[in-house]
């Protein structure tokens, strides 16, 4: 069935928050975060870095949040960009103001001098090379996402993947540091021939079903980086077709973050390409209750979204 536009975060390139050990449980920062209220998120980063402002991981939660911001707004949180074959090297580019664009590369600018600095002193360090590792990633998704350059965005996953993989080289038992080099894998194993050339210029060109495994393996195991493996991983299994594998996943997502209406309608896409249609129409009503008693996270949600939602679910099964 040809994908609706619905929901979670997007593969991307390599969409990864990787939060150092201190920042479990969840904090309220990220708990904005996953609920989809980035100006909120970003106010709370914000404080962070007043706060903290040595701290490279402060700069690398405030630099996610701004451009995970313009993405929902522009639409590319929706599934649909990792659903088919490739359609994710085809979407149109995310936008952004001028001034969030300053802002988020004062903030990777800011994690990525203050990790060297810390690998400088220690070429060794977990706490420079994981912030490392993550800005790299950040700047590739936005090299990838909105610049549309390729090549840069490349560079910088590589960069980000040879970080975590010397960090996980480093700390074994560190379940959450397989995150970014599990997406690597996956996402470089999922290219065209002809950009997986420039992988294996490099030396590698991934492998998808080892990206797989590990990523379900962070999911079932990690701590800080569980909700990000589970959503990256329910994007993959939307592409890959493998719709059942994805339910459970978005059932505990739900659970964890029950303000994020995009979940909800990913859900009745994944009922619906199971061919449970009825599942998927009271999935819908289930949407429809939460908007009309204005629950959270659904109270500003537009009526016409939902009705979109039923529409096109009933167009594919011919009502």
């Amino acid at each position: 069935m040809p994908s609706a536009p619905t929901a979670v975060c997007c593969l991307a390139l390599l969409t990864a928050t990787w939060l150092s050990a201190q920042d479990a449980p969840l904090s309220p920062a990220y708990d904005h975060f996953y609920n989809l209220e980035y100006d909120e998120a970003i106010a709370d980063f914000t404080s962070a870095t007043d706060q903290n402002p040595s701290n490279p991981s402060a700069w690398n939660h405030l630099a996610q949040a701004i451009l995970f911001r313009a993405m929902y707004r522009s639409g590319a949180l929706e599934s649909e960009m990792v659903s088919g074959s490739n359609p994710f090297l085809r979407r149109a580019k995310v936008r952004i103001t001028p001034a969030d664009d300053i802002s988020f590369f004062d903030a990777i600018d800011k994690a990525m001098l203050l990790s060297q600095a810390r690998l400088r002193e220690n070429p060794d360090d977990p706490a420079g090379l994981g912030p490392l590792g993550v800005a790299y990633a950040l700047r590739g998704n936005y090299n990838f996402l909105v610049r549309k350059a390729w090549v840069d965005a490349l560079h910088d996953a590589t960069d980000a993947r040879k970080a975590h993989k010397r960090l996980c080289d480093l700390e074994p038992g560190n379940i959450d540091a397989q995150l970014i080099p599990a997406t690597y894998d996956y996402v470089t194993g999922s290219l065209p021939l002809g950009y997986r050339i420039l992988g294996f210029v490099a030396g590698y060109h991934g492998d998808r079903n080892r990206g797989i495994r590990a990523l379900q393996s962070v999911a079932q195991n990690g701590r800080s980086s569980r909700a990000d493996a589970e959503t990256i991983l329910a994007a993959i299994y939307r592409r890959e077709r493998r719709a059942q594998d994805a339910i459970p996943l978005l059932d505990d997502l739900i659970r964890r973050f029950p303000r994020n209406y995009l979940l909800r309608f990913e859900l009745v896409q994944m009922q619906s390409d199971l061919g449970n249609k009825s599942q998927a129409l009271a999935e819908v009503d289930r949407v429809w209750e939460l908007q009309r008693a204005a629950a959270p996270g659904y109270q500003d949600l537009p009526p016409e979204k939902i009705d979109y939602l039923q529409g096109n679910l009933l167009f594919w099964y011919d009502d």
